[in-house]
């Protein structure tokens, strides 16, 4: 089993003039931190000029490999064998790394393991960091692809023995001195600065699209390489909870995926929180991006339908679909739905037969048609103008406009910007941005009441006009 191997013991003092940069690959027993560990792992100690120092150990990981590893490595159990567990290790690469930038293709991937890994054995390492990846996106723009294989074509690097840690690493090291040289001092320089919010970046993420994120209320959809939302999220603060995204459990498989997803950020300005929940449940349920989760069930509607029978009896039945579809009322449960039937029976006098309602006395006469018709029209209207009618007046997206959240009889219809210069606007000719009723906006918009800043009562006015 070979040793770690070095090029110089020496010690270097970081200076502001004077950087180092240890250049890291590590191959792993998986995709992710979280229950995998380190199997090898290669560092390129840099000056900023040239190479003064590597380092490179097989790691023992404590488990067997999987197959996949071994194809894609050329790593086997066998080469394992007699390897140092990492905490053997440690002290030489708490050296090598002090002082240093860490420096990785893809940096927060290495970096998360090597955190683990020191964490496991009770140490609390910590390093500023520097991906190749967006180094080379920023020296390079418009590659097709800035992974280390395809860099390595382009910029006509050898790599004689790629997915092995220090020839990787080496790599990497050519990258990092090929894309330095098209950056100027200060951006670079940018770039590594603790507080710049590059390194939290995905690595397909431009940092300009970050920083133009703004600090307002709305809702931001991150976006794949196509185009199309893999996360839809909303935020009183978005470029703040966008951050917190990268900054949170990068450790996990389902992070270290999502990262790799992330090609670009749109929002859309919502100017109030009500409005933003609105519109994100509306969007998710619209989209349904792969990493959003709380709301991947559709929604189940039971649906009251009327129709006339072949003896002219207007009848209403239950209709369950996960569907939006033309219903007379929509419910979000079958015993809310009964609840109301039984309302509409009972208070009436309505033949519960007529209403889709299961009875025991099967055999008595039905009132006359004509009648019955009469009656229930009446009883829907009178129970349909019992629910709340109401407006919630918001702040708009800029000082020049006011928001407005329209509920008609109970029902979210949607929501309009109109400008602050003019009278309240017409609401029942009003053009509104129509939202899909959905048990989480219908949660919103049932624990709103006249206690709601802004609440403006409309139930006279709607009444007048049939619905």
């Amino acid at each position: 089993m070979p040793k770690a191997s070095f090029n110089c013991s020496c010690k270097f003092v970081q200076s502001i003039y004077w950087m180092l940069f240890a250049i890291t690959d590590i191959e792993t027993t998986g995709s992710h931190a979280a229950g995998n560990g380190i199997i090898e792992i290669g560092v390129v100690l840099h000056d900023g000029e040239k190479v003064i120092r590597e380092f490179t150990s097989l790691i023992d990981p404590g488990v067997r490999l999987p197959q996949y590893i071994v194809a894609l490595t050329g790593i086997n159990d066998e080469m394992l064998e007699g390897a140092p567990p990492f905490h053997q290790v440690a002290d030489e690469l708490e050296e090598i790394f002090e002082d240093a930038i860490f420096v990785a293709h893809n940096v927060n991937f290495d970096f998360s393991f090597i955190k683990a890994e020191f964490a496991a054995i009770g140490r609390n390492w910590n390093a500023p960091r520097l991906c190749t990846m967006r180094l080379a996106r920023k020296a390079m723009p418009g590659l097709k692809s800035y992974g280390l294989g395809n860099l390595c074509t382009i910029l006509d690097i050898t790599n004689a023995a790629a997915h092995r840690a220090l020839s990787d690493a080496y790599a990497a090291t050519r990258v990092f001195e090929i894309s330095r040289e098209k950056i100027d001092e200060p951006e670079f320089r940018k770039m590594i600065a603790r507080a710049s919010g590059e390194v939290y970046m995905p690595p397909n993420l431009n940092l300009d699209d970050y920083n133009r994120l703004p600090e307002s209320c709305g809702v931001y959809y991150m976006l794949n390489e196509k185009g199309k939302p893999v996360y839809i999220g909303k935020a009183n603060n978005i470029k703040k909870r966008v951050k917190q995204h990268f900054t949170t459990n990068s450790e996990g498989k389902r992070m270290q995926a999502f990262m790799k997803e992330i090609h670009q950020i749109r929002v859309e300005l919502t100017g109030t929180e009500l409005i933003a929940l609105l519109l994100e449940d509306s969007e998710i349920r619209r989209h349904w991006p792969a990493y959003n989760s709380a709301q991947k069930r559709k929604s189940q509607r039971v649906n009251i339908v009327k129709y006339t029978d072949q003896k002219g009896y207007d009848r209403l039945a239950m209709q369950i679909s996960n569907r939006p579809m033309t219903a007379h009322k929509t419910f979000f449960s079958e015993h809310a739905a009964r609840t109301w039937l039984g309302q509409l029976s009972s208070e009436f006098g309505i033949d519960p037969r007529l209403i889709g309602m299961n009875v025991f006395d099967i055999h008595a006469d039905l009132p006359p048609y004509v009648e019955h018709n009469e009656v229930l029209s009446s009883a829907v209207q009178i129970l349909h103008t019992r629910e709340p009618s109401f407006v919630i007046k918001g702040t708009g997206r800029h000082d020049d406009e006011l928001s407005y959240v329209v509920v008609r009889n109970g029902l979210l219809q949607g929501y309009v910007y109109y400008p602050s210069t003019e009278n309240a606007p017409d609401f029942e000719v009003l053009s509104l941005n129509t939202i899909q009723p959905s048990e989480t906006n219908m949660s919103i918009v049932n624990n709103i009441n006249s206690r709601f800043k802004g609440y403006i009562d409309i139930s006279p006015l709607v009444h007048q006009v049939p619905i």
